[in-house]
C-alpha cells in the first residue's frame, strides 16, 4: 500500500525523456552566398525541435532514480501484525543505573533505540504517550499519532543520577489504560532495582530490556565521626563491588579540596571493603571520597560529607557499666557525656536541674525508670515495661530479618553478619516503629515518638551479641542518637539522598532562598509563610542555601549546607534485572492481551538509500573528470588529458 497523491511526481519521467528528445536550437546567421544551399537545408532539417529517441544508459539511470524517489515519497508499506494495542504508553527508565556506560555499551543510547523501535511498530492509526521515569514521571508527548514528535522526544532523553522509582509512571499508565481499554504499556528499562507499586496496571505490559554489564564499584558509605574532645576526626568509607569478579580500586580522600589520603582497596565479588581513616584534619568542614579511574557508572564513584560544627548536648548514661556502649557514645562530638548507676539516677536529675544544666538525652542500659524522662531517651535491653512498650519474656537466638537499607537509622549499617544470643520479647507502644526485626516480626531495634518525646530502643543486651565487635556498631549508635537529637547545624540535615525533597522552616522575613550546587548551578525557591520546600538534588555534591531578604541582617546569610549522595545499592548494582516482575503487573483477563493489531512496515527508507546509491553511481560513471581520475587510479594504460582517446 502507498500514499497515492505522491504518485503525481511520476510526471517527471516524461519530462526527462522530453529533454533527451529535444534538439539543440542554433542561432540564425546571415551568409554571403547561397552556394551551399543544399548543405544549409540539411542543417535546417537537423535543427528540427524533435529527434528520434536513442538508447542512453544515462537516461535509463535518471529515469530509474526519479521513479524510486517518487515511490519513496509515496511511503509504500506492508501490513504486519503488532504486539501493540491502538493506545501505547511508552515508559523509558531514566534512573541512575541507565547511565551505565562501558567501551561496548551505552545503556541510555540502547534505550533510545529500543523506544524508537516501539514507535515504528505502532499499529495503523495508533497513539503513543512517551513518559520519562526516574523517581517521578514526566510526560514528554501525550497520546499523539505524530510519530515524528514521539521520535523527537525520545531523542532528547538522558539518564539522571536519581534512584529509580516507577510508581508514578505506572500510576499514570494505569489511568490511561482505564480511559482506553485497547492499551499496551511498554517499559524500556534495565530492571535494575527500580521500586514498583504494589498494585497492577490493568493493561498488558511489555518490557524491552537493555544492558549487559555488571562491572561496577561504588562508594557505599561515607561518614565522619569526631572523637571525644574534637581533637581528631575519624572517617569511615565503604566501597561495594556489585560485579561477579574481584576488583581493586584506588580510593582518594579530599579534605576541604586537599588530598589527605589515597589507598588501594581490593573488594571481593558481590561484597564491600571498609576503611577507617584517621588522617583527616580535625578542622575539616567538607570531605570528598573518590574512586580513581572510570567504571560502568560514574555517579556512585564520588561521595561527599559535611562535618557538623561541635554543638554538645548533655547526655546521661544510666548503667552499671557497659564499656562498649560508653565507648561508642564517647565518639560522638554532639554529646557531653556523663554516667551514673541506676541507684543515683534520681539524684543526678535533681542536681542537673539545680545547676540549670538539664540533660537533653538519657541512655538507659538494662534499667527502666518508674516515670519516663521528659527528654529524648534510648533504652538498651530494658528489663521492665516503659514508654517504648511492654516486655514479655525472652527470644532465644533471634535471627535478623533483612532490614530496609533506606531507613535513616540504618544508614551505612550492615547487620548481615551480626549474631544475637537472646533478646527481649517486646510489644511496641503507639508511636514506636520497628527498624530491625526477626522473621516473625519481633522488634530488635525501634524508634519513634511517645507522648511528644523521641524514643529509641535496642531490645537485647550488647554483651549477648557480637554487634559491639562489628564496624556497624558505632554507626548504629550514631544514627540512633541523630534520630533523638534535633538537627545540629543550620536548617538542613548533614546528608541527603539524590532526588529527596525536604520541607524546612525559616525566618518569615526571608523572601527567597538561593540553592547553590557545587557544579555551579543555582536556583531560587520562594518562602511562603516562613516555610519552603527544597526540591530534590539531581547530582551528587554539596548543596548550600543562602537567604534573600529585604532585611539587611538576613540577606546573604548562609542557612545551611548538606551533602547529596546516591548511596543506592539497587542503582549501583547495574546488573540487568528480571523483567518478569514488571510484566506480572499487567493484570488483564485471560482472554485479553496484546497482539493481533495491524501495523505498518514502511519501505521508504531502503528506497531512499537505493536512490542515493544510483545517484552516486551516475556521478561516478558519467562525470568525465571523475571517470578520468578513476581511470588513472585503477587503469593500466595512460589516460588522455584532452582530445579524443586513441
Amino acid at each position: 500500500m502507498i500514499a497515492p497523491l505522491a504518485l503525481i511526481g511520476l510526471v517527471a519521467l516524461p519530462v526527462i525523456v522530453a529533454f533527451y528528445m529535444l534538439r539543440l536550437r542554433r542561432r540564425d546567421l546571415p551568409v554571403g552566398s547561397t552556394f551551399l544551399w543544399q548543405q544549409l537545408v540539411r542543417d535546417v532539417e537537423a535543427n528540427a525541435p524533435w529527434q528520434r529517441l536513442r538508447l542512453s544508459w544515462l537516461l535509463l539511470v535518471q529515469l530509474l532514480i526519479a521513479a524510486i524517489v517518487v515511490l519513496a515519497a509515496a511511503r509504500p508499506f506492508t501490513t504486519v501484525q503488532s504486539d501493540l494495542a491502538a493506545n501505547v504508553v511508552l515508559i523509558v527508565d531514566t534512573s541512575a543505573s541507565m547511565a551505565t556506560r562501558t567501551d561496548g555499551e551505552d545503556r541510555m543510547a540502547l534505550a533510545r533505540e529500543r523506544a524508537s523501535e516501539v514507535v515504528a511498530q505502532l499499529p495503523e492509526g495508533g497513539r503513543v504517550t512517551v513518559v520519562a521515569a526516574a523517581d517521578s514521571a514526566e510526560v514528554l508527548v501525550s497520546e499523539t499519532d505524530d510519530r515524528d514528535a514521539a521520535l523527537e522526544a525520545i531523542a532528547g532523553l538522558t539518564a539522571t543520577q536519581i534512584p529509580g522509582d516507577l510508581t508514578d509512571a505506572f500510576a499514570l499508565a494505569s489511568a490511561l489504560a482505564a480511559r482506553d481499554s485497547d492499551s499496551t504499556v511498554v517499559v524500556v528499562t534495565d530492571a535494575a532495582g527500580d521500586d514498583l507499586p504494589a498494585v497492577g496496571v490493568g493493561a498488558p505490559i511489555l518490557v524491552r530490556l537493555v544492558g549487559e554489564t555488571d562491572a561496577n564499584q561504588a562508594i557505599a558509605a561515607l561518614s565522619a565521626v569526631r572523637r571525644s574532645g574534637g581533637a581528631q576526626l575519624d572517617l569511615f568509607v565503604a566501597v561495594a563491588n556489585t560485579s561477579t569478579a574481584q576488583a581493586t580500586r584506588r580510593l582518594e580522600v579530599y579534605a576541604d579540596g586537599a588530598l589527605v589520603d589515597a589507598r588501594d582497596l581490593t573488594i571481593p565479588a558481590g561484597q564491600r571493603s571498609e576503611a577507617l581513616i584517621g588522617s583527616v584534619p580535625a578542622a575539616t568542614r567538607t570531605i570528598e571520597a573518590r574512586l580513581a579511574e572510570d567504571d560502568a557508572l560514574a555517579a556512585d564513584d564520588r561521595a561527599v560529607a559535611v562535618v557538623p560544627a561541635e554543638e554538645a548536648t548533655r547526655a546521661l548514661v544510666v548503667s552499671d557499666g557497659n564499656t562498649y556502649l560508653e565507648s561508642a557514645l564517647a565518639l560522638l562530638p554532639r554529646l557531653e557525656l556523663y554516667a551514673v548507676g541506676a541507684a543515683g539516677y534520681e539524684d543526678a536529675l535533681e542536681a542537673a536541674e539545680e545547676d540549670g544544666e538539664p540533660y537533653g538525652l538519657i541512655v538507659f542500659d538494662g534499667f527502666v525508670p518508674d516515670e519516663p524522662p521528659a527528654v529524648a531517651a534510648l533504652y538498651v535491653d530494658p528489663s521492665d515495661d516503659g514508654a517504648f512498650g511492654t516486655v514479655d519474656g525472652r527470644i532465644e537466638s533471634p535471627v535478623i530479618d533483612r532490614p530496609d537499607p533506606d531507613d535513616p537509622i540504618l544508614r551505612f549499617v550492615d547487620l548481615s553478619s551480626v549474631h544475637i544470643g537472646r533478646a527481649r520479647s517486646i510489644e511496641l507502644a503507639d508511636g514506636m516503629e520497628a527498624v530491625v526485626v526477626t522473621p516473625a516480626g519481633a522488634p530488635l531495634v525501634a524508634a519513634g515518638e511517645v507522648d511528644g518525646e523521641r524514643t529509641a530502643l535496642v531490645g537485647f543486651d550488647l554483651d549477648e551479641s557480637d554487634l559491639p565487635l562489628q564496624v556497624a556498631f558505632p554507626l548504629l549508635v550514631s544514627n540512633l542518637i541523630d534520630s533523638l537529637l534535633p538537627i545540629g547545624e543550620g536548617i538542613l540535615p548533614s546528608s541527603m539522598r539524590l532526588g529527596e525533597p525536604i520541607r524546612v522552616r525559616v525566618d518569615p522575613r526571608i523572601d527567597r532562598v538561593v540553592v547553590r550546587d557545587d557544579d555551579g548551578t543555582s536556583s531560587e525557591v520562594p518562602v511562603i509563610g516562613g516555610e519552603l520546600t527544597l526540591p530534590g538534588a539531581e547530582r551528587v555534591g554539596l548543596r548550600e542555601l543562602t537567604a534573600m531578604s529585604e532585611n539587611a541582617a538576613l540577606d546573604g546569610q548562609v542557612l545551611g549546607t548538606t551533602a547529596v549522595n546516591l548511596f543506592s545499592a539497587d542503582e549501583s548494582d547495574v546488573t540487568p534485572g528480571d523483567p518478569t516482575r514488571i510484566v506480572d503487573m499487567g493484570r488483564v483477563p485471560d482472554d485479553a492481551g496484546p497482539g493481533g493489531q495491524p501495523a505498518r512496515a514502511e519501505w521508504w527508507w531502503p528506497l531512499a538509500l537505493a536512490a542515493l546509491a544510483l545517484l552516486a553511481l551516475e556521478w561516478v560513471l558519467f562525470h568525465r573528470p571523475t571517470r578520468r581520475a578513476l581511470g588513472r587510479a585503477f587503469g593500466r594504460r595512460p589516460q588522455p588529458l584532452a582530445g579524443r582517446a586513441p
